[in-house]
């Protein structure tokens, strides 16, 4: 929908939602509306005007794209790796030294490196979960990963957790404390202080520095392998 000039205008009505609400999707821009099941449209298009200059403003400060390029560097799991293409490389990407090669055809390296990161995120994802879990004593169902709109992590009643493969592309210490804070939540399906406190201890450190870094560096990996 476009409504006054605002392209990519998505409206969602919630049962839950109490007011209007307006959020700019980190990974493309476009705007999302949630509205209260009951709320009047008019009065809701009206507000969403009055807020035209604050959407410019968030969709300015969305990062470029961030395509995938021979000879770039790629962060994976806490270190940059120069990406080395090649049409003789083996085609399945492989961590030489500071190199991450991949072969086969050029015009899809980039799918096929963005498949096999994902894979490899849940792995790692897998594992750090189970030992933070285990050492806890805290119980985890199935772990998987996505590529959500804006969360990096989510816990269900069911003791299922979910990531977005993303955590691969950022500092170890950063992953871990997202995961962390989602084994958290089988214990605290809130933000308490005991949650905090739990989180805290799980992680062996300050949360807070790694929230910091997601905040100043978080949205810029939702356009890694975007042209």
């Amino acid at each position: 929908m476009t409504v006054a000039g605002i392209d990519g205008l998505e409206i969602i009505r919630k049962r839950e939602a109490r007011r209007m609400k307006l959020t700019v999707d980190p990974r493309s821009g476009a705007v999302r509306l949630v509205l209260p099941l009951r709320a009047a449209l008019g009065p809701a298009m009206d507000w969403v005007e009055a807020h035209r200059g604050w959407i410019q403003r968030q969709r300015e400060r969305l990062p470029d794209p961030w395509p995938i390029t021979t000879g770039m560097a790629v962060p994976f799991a806490g270190r940059d790796y120069v990406l080395d293409w090649s049409e003789t490389h083996p085609r399945k990407p492989a961590l030489l030294g500071d190199r991450l090669t991949i072969g086969g055809p050029q015009d899809v390296m980039a799918s096929r490196l963005l498949r096999w990161m994902r894979a490899e995120a849940k792995a790692v994802l897998d594992a750090e979960t189970r030992a933070i879990a285990g050492a806890a004593n805290i119980e985890v169902a199935e772990v998987s990963v996505g590529d959500p709109r804006a969360r990096w992590g989510s816990c269900s009643s069911n003791g299922n957790i979910r990531y977005s493969w993303r955590l691969i592309l950022m500092p170890d210490h950063v992953r871990r404390s997202i995961v962390a804070h989602e084994v958290a939540h089988r214990v605290h399906m809130d933000h308490s202080r005991a949650f905090h406190r739990l989180e805290a201890e799980l992680f062996g450190a300050d949360p807070r520095t790694a929230r910091a870094w997601l905040r100043a560096h978080g949205a810029r990996l939702h356009w890694f392998g975007r042209d």
